[in-house]
């Protein structure tokens, strides 16, 4: 019974966590909502996108902390701070287009630009 409780709990709270999401990296945008680049089922990332670390640890404190922790270490989410998926395009675009575990699915979402910058804050990591 005290395994489904925290099962629920933890299910709550990440629902909870996705609904603000994109509200929350609308705020620390300067830029505002962008239109998302629409990707074939093939093309697992958007066409080569730079990214902004400044603007991507904005983005990230206003929304990925409450999962991945503060400096990227890890929490409910993993350690993105160092992951070597940041290093493959087709596994990060797979990964936050799609959704992992108790991650969401942030296509449609979350904007590539944003994603992009996020990503170019992270890289910068140790």
């Amino acid at each position: 019974m005290k395994h489904m409780f925290i099962a629920f709990a933890l299910l709550t709270f990440c629902v909870e966590s996705a609904a603000d999401f994109t509200k929350n990296l609308a705020r620390a945008s300067d830029t505002g909502s962008q239109g998302v680049t629409k990707n074939s089922a093939r093309d697992m990332g958007p066409k080569p996108v730079t990214g902004d670390s400044t603007q991507g640890e904005e983005l990230y404190k206003a929304s990925c902390i409450v999962c991945h922790g503060p400096r990227a270490r890890g929490g409910v989410g993993p350690r993105l701070a160092g992951n070597p998926v940041l290093a493959s395009d087709q596994a990060f675009w797979k990964i936050v287009h799609e959704g992992r575990h108790v991650m969401p699915p942030l296509k449609g979402v979350v904007t590539d630009q944003q994603l992009a910058d996020i990503r170019a804050w992270l890289r910068t990591l140790p």
